[in-house]
């Protein structure tokens, strides 16, 4: 049977290894693990009777999740939509905006799925080279320059992955006010790291066409759940209930999240490891190779001259997984990326990143 030709320019995604007996440090997953909180909270719902299994989520448990994100947040809570992961949120804008020969501008590099979503939905992905010069910063310019009468779609991620980096709120809004007819979605998947707030107080006080993606995978240590959930304009709430598909979030997801944004301690624990942690690798690695600054649960490391998939593997025969970001479109063949670890783990990566530096310059 055939398919449609544009989905046989899919790649694979391919999620960082799991490697028995190795520190695992390539998917930016929190090193604190999830708050025994949750755990106690979803173990005793279960025993209770109270978290039913064999039923489905109700639009009870949604409104709870939602109304404990927008105080969390400080929004309403009819601006929350959610969905399985970040990923699920942004199937379900895509296959909204992005129609046959429809574009989306993606500045590079940067996390692969945006494309992917696009090839699917049948549009055709626009891509703008970050400047490699300045961090891998974005051009204002260069993203409006790139935007023309079929772009739907704007993809910033802040902070970026891999690149650690933000784009600042005032380029946020001069994108969004030079395109207002394309929607300017803000990936923050990592912002509880970064030293600067959140930009949904754009949603809220523009209402027109940006839209922030946000996720309990990385802070609040619950990536194997897979939810996710996006502030967005108060005109799309009602189109998006419409396309997502029903009971994309679990009920076991729904009382996780819920239960973890009551566990704010657990939140601040991870992130004063994570700056700490960040800070450690940062200053160790510097001095032996380009690190890039952060805002994120990771560094991106340059190890040139030598290859990034040779450091990877050296580093594997050391027992530890990273991150080799030749892969990612736009970012050459000479990166690394280092999730943070715990203390005994960035110090592991260190003195590998030495020995490594020792062999290979």
């Amino acid at each position: 049977m055939k398919i449609r030709p544009s989905l046989t320019e899919l790649e694979e995604y391919r999620p960082g290894e799991l490697i028995e007996g190795a520190i695992k440090l390539s998917s930016n997953e929190n090193p604190l693990g999830t708050s025994r909180r949750v755990i106690r909270a979803i173990v005793e719902e279960i025993e209770s009777g109270k978290l039913k299994l064999s039923m489905y989520p109700w639009s009870g448990e949604e409104a709870e999740l939602k109304n404990a994100i927008a105080a969390y947040l400080g929004v309403d809570a009819d601006r929350i939509v959610i969905g399985a992961g970040i990923d699920g949120v942004l199937d379900t804008l895509v296959r909204i905006f992005i129609g046959e020969g429809d574009e989306g501008v993606i500045p590079v590099p940067t996390f692969s799925l945006y494309e992917s979503l696009i090839k699917i939905a049948g549009g055709r992905p626009r891509y703008v080279n970050r400047d490699r010069g300045k961090n891998f910063s974005v051009s204002v310019d260069a993203v409006t320059g790139a935007c023309n009468a079929r772009t739907r779609m704007i993809f910033l991620a802040s902070p970026n992955n891999p690149t650690g980096n933000s784009i600042p709120e005032d380029d946020v809004r001069a994108i969004a006010t030079s395109v207002p007819e394309a929607l300017v979605v803000i990936d923050e998947a990592y912002v509880e790291f970064a030293p600067h707030s959140s930009m949904v107080k754009l949603v809220q006080e523009q209402d027109g066409n940006i839209v922030v993606l946000r996720t309990f995978s990385k802070a609040f240590a619950l990536a194997g759940l897979r939810v996710g959930y996006a502030v967005v304009p108060s005109w799309l709430t009602g189109i998006y209930k419409r396309v997502a598909l029903p009971f994309s979030v679990n009920r076991v997801a729904i009382s996780a999240a819920i239960a973890a944004l009551s566990d704010l301690e657990h939140l601040r624990n991870t992130i004063e490891l994570v700056r700490e942690g960040r800070e450690f690798l940062y200053r160790h690695l510097q001095p032996l190779f380009h690190v890039l600054p952060s805002d994120a649960n990771f560094v991106l490391v340059d190890v040139s001259p030598a290859k990034s998939h040779a450091v990877y593997k050296a580093l594997l025969r050391a027992g530890i997984v990273v991150r080799d970001c030749s892969s990612f479109r736009g970012a050459g063949d000479s990166f690394i990326r280092i999730t943070v670890g715990t203390a005994e783990q960035n110090a592991r990566v260190v003195n590998a990143m030495k020995h490594i530096y020792d062999v290979m310059m």
